[in-house]
């Protein structure tokens, strides 16, 4: 990322094919609106990037690529990049509109229901092993680039583009050695150690911040305390306390979000398929304590309506009756 992205695009404005119908924020290169794709008939999330948000012709080339590769994930929980392209004054990107509120305005600073957190983790998990099975790591993962939308299902913002975001600026800024702005706490919160302390990224990472987020999710607080950033900070020198869940989590489901939080990466689960299939453990184990049916199986299904059995058995008999008179 490059210089500061300029003004914003006039209103009402047309970039290509789509008509910008009102701001929604900037982000890192630039500003984002919501849209109207005249040609696809529907509303977009419009991110557009100045040529001077870039240093270089490289970096916007990188960019560009990047962008491509992330309009090649399709999953329900992710927001789906549409379109990727260039307009005399920039470059754009459409994504889904993903109508809903962030992760965060539902925590909203307490607990969910552990069996809401626990789907809402398994989603971004199934997500992200998607993103990571084509090579991408977020890097990024909080609460604030998680929405959920008015159907009440988790979509990840920005799969594959964190690099170039404003949470991504910030995360590079806040390692920096030399500090040049102050660091975000609702972005350095949900660091992993490792990118503290080399800014190196893998899959586990995201691991790593999806624990964060589950935790916050089940205890209505951070992992490490009232002051999240440095408390992460202090994880990656060593210093940090262990973090503990309420007593009243369910031992299997806390086992699996200290595993996902530990400091060594070699300790945590090694794969994002790892830890959605520990998180539908948990899940089954929390039905089957609570005598809640198993989703798989549908009880109307599975139950024989009435006067079925009397039906089928004079079908039966009927059919015994007209193969003795064809043979007779």
């Amino acid at each position: 990322p490059g210089s500061s992205p300029g003004p914003p695009l006039p209103e009402p404005g047309l970039v290509q094919n789509f008509s910008i119908l009102a701001p929604l924020g900037s982000w890192g290169l630039g500003e984002t609106y919501r849209a109207r794709d005249t040609r696809a008939g529907r509303t977009v999330a419009l991110r557009v990037a100045p040529h001077a948000a870039f240093s270089t012709p490289t970096d916007r080339d990188d960019f560009l690529r990047d962008a491509r590769t992330a309009a090649e994930l399709s999953h329900p929980n992710i927001a789906t990049l549409f379109d990727v392209g260039e307009y005399p004054d920039g470059v754009y990107l459409a994504y889904e509109f993903a109508s809903g509120a962030p992760l965060r305005q539902e925590m909203d600073g307490r607990s969910v229901n552990p069996r809401r957190a626990l789907e809402l983790a398994m989603q971004m998990a199934d997500a992200l092993t998607e993103a990571h099975a084509r090579g991408m790591v977020h890097g990024d993962l909080r609460p604030d680039t998680v929405i959920v939308t008015r159907k009440g299902s988790a979509k990840i913002l920005e799969t594959g583009m964190s690099r170039w975001t404003r949470g991504g600026r910030l995360r590079f800024d806040a390692v920096s050695p030399s500090r040049s702005a102050a660091a975000d706490p609702s972005v350095t919160a949900y660091l992993a150690p490792e990118q503290i302390l080399d800014r190196s990224v893998d899959a586990r990472t995201d691991v790593f911040a999806l624990g964060v987020i589950l935790y916050e999710m089940i205890a209505g607080r951070h992992p490490f305390g009232t002051a999240p950033s440095a408390g992460t900070q202090g994880l990656a020198a060593g210093g940090a306390p262990a973090p503990s869940l309420p007593t009243s989590t369910a031992p299997g489901l806390a086992a699996v979000v200290n595993r996902a939080l530990a400091i060594d990466k070699g300790a945590r689960h090694q794969s994002m398929a790892l830890l959605a299939a520990d998180l539908r453990r948990s899940a089954a184990a929390l039905d089957a304590a609570s005598g809640r049916p198993d989703p798989r199986q549908d009880p109307v299904l599975d139950a024989e309506p009435a006067g079925r059995g009397w039906w089928v058995g004079a079908a039966a008999a009927i059919g015994a009756a007209l193969a003795w008179w064809m043979l007779r």
